[in-house]
């Protein structure tokens, strides 16, 4: 499938994923402040700046220099966490995870009754997806922290956020009655947190629980008015358990509970869009637009469902006003490419180049956007007759392993052409059998049904 098709509401699933860090996720924000790095543990200005101070010591890269301060600091008044301990949250935040692990494996040497380097272990645990190494060390600050008595609002916090990794740890292996004993400490301690009642939610709905579950999502969106509409996120854990009528029923009842918003048109674009159904995403997409005509995603969906239908004029209308509004966005320019490169006018398919070529230079390995920016390159070069060209690039992606949906019809059209056709026919017959939707499967569809043809084959 290609990258910014899959139906996917990022902030929406963002909110609803079980993470570890979900209570404690500060820590590894980008720009750290004082009270990331000692929480509610002090309030008092003189202490603030004088972590102020060792942070702007660890920017300048005085590593030994901001060690000292929060030695000197934490000396000073005891209540402060560990010094390994906000030096790890400092490392996180430059994401070099191995200085912070050291950290914090010294630090619950030299601090072994403190809890927290076990709960920052079991959040970089749980993130590496060593789910087994998180919950033994989440069940560690767990007993530390039932003896913690140093500090009261670290002692709450610890409670919180053991409750929390642990929940985690349940959501993962699918344990969803632990899960629900757990969450419902974390609400008990925390009350007015919009997130562990998003995560409460999803663990009600799969133990089946849908009144409850809703309840909970609306509970979410009183305490934080950014939440999911609590239709909107009954209607992912519908469709994530296939359960499609009953998905479609919720989409509908969050456009009658907030017909004004264009999000919500856009949800349900997007999910007509991966249901096949052209003509509703296409009106849900189009009302998103009168609602907020600049809205770079409603064009981006809009270009989509164009492209979708074969409508490459209206898609590269929609497509073009996208880049024009935001020339940096991968998604828009991939897809621009993909959409120009289907023109007869020369102009519109060197364009199609230039921005194939401009991505692939641009995101190099490791990126997510790497693979689909060389497999649009490759099917840019068959288009225009470079087809050696085009089989070197798709021919090294296969091997990868790392093929889109699109990008198999574009492997398997290229076999097709050689003559490889039995191997071809294979390929799109495994994608559009695994695949409900990709932008290029009504195409995959008539190529296969075309070599089934030539085979003989009803």
């Amino acid at each position: 499938m290609d990258y910014g098709f899959r139906f996917t509401f990022r902030r929406l699933v963002m909110a609803l994923v079980a993470t570890a860090a979900a209570a404690g996720g500060a820590a590894v924000q980008a720009q750290v402040t004082a009270q990331a790095l000692i929480g509610n543990a002090v309030s008092d200005d003189a202490m603030n700046k004088e972590i102020t101070n060792a942070i702007e010591r660890f920017r300048d890269r005085d590593i030994d220099g901001c060690r000292a301060i929060l030695e000197r600091a934490k000396s000073n008044n005891p209540k402060l966490p560990p010094p390994g301990v906000m030096m790890a949250t400092l490392w996180m935040a430059v994401n070099q995870l191995p200085q912070a692990r050291e950290e914090l494996e010294n630090a619950a040497v030299k601090f072994p009754t403190d809890p927290e380097s076990y709960l920052k272990l079991g959040d970089l645990a749980f993130g590496e997806g060593r789910i087994t190494d998180a919950d033994v060390l989440f069940e560690r600050a767990a007993t530390l922290t039932s003896a913690y008595n140093e500090n009261p609002k670290r002692r709450r916090d610890f409670d919180i956020r053991c409750e929390a990794g642990t929940a985690a740890v349940a959501e993962r292996r699918r344990q969803w009655e632990n899960a629900q004993k757990h969450l419902a400490k974390w609400i008990e301690l925390d009350p007015d947190n919009a997130g562990s009642r998003l995560r409460m939610g999803n663990v009600l709905f799969q133990l089946g629980k849908e009144p409850e579950a809703l309840a909970e999502f609306k509970e979410a969106k009183k305490i934080d008015k950014n939440s999911p509409l609590p239709e909107l996120a009954m209607a992912q854990r519908n469709d994530e358990a296939k359960k499609r009528d009953a998905a479609k029923k919720w989409i509908q009842d969050a456009i009658k509970a907030a017909p004004t918003d264009p999000a919500v048109q856009l949800f349900a674009a997007r999910w007509y869009l991966q249901q096949n159904d052209l003509e509703a995403a296409k009106a849900a997409a189009d009302t998103a637009l009168k609602l907020d005509a600049k809205n770079l995603e409603a064009k981006f969906v809009r270009g989509l469902v164009a492209r979708v239908g074969r409508d490459y004029s209206t898609a590269q209308k929609f497509l073009n006003e996208a880049h024009f509004q935001s020339p940096g966005n991968f998604d828009v320019s991939n897809s621009l490419a993909l959409v120009l490169i289907e023109s007869d006018d020369e102009e519109a398919r060197r364009r199609a180049l230039e921005l194939a070529d401009t991505n692939v230079a641009k995101y190099r390995e490791n990126t997510p956007q790497q693979i689909p920016a060389v497999t649009t390159l490759a099917w840019v070069f068959y288009k225009l007759g470079r087809r050696e060209d085009a089989e070197r690039i798709l021919e090294q992606v296969r091997r990868s392993n790392a093929l889109s949906s699109d990008g198999a019809f574009y492997v398997a059209k290229i076999l097709a052409d050689r003559g490889e056709k039995d191997l071809a026919r294979k390929i799109l017959e495994e994608v559009i059998a695994n695949e409900p939707m990709f932008a290029t499967k009504s195409e995959a569809a008539d190529l296969l049904a075309t070599l089934k043809k030539q085979a003989g084959e009803k």
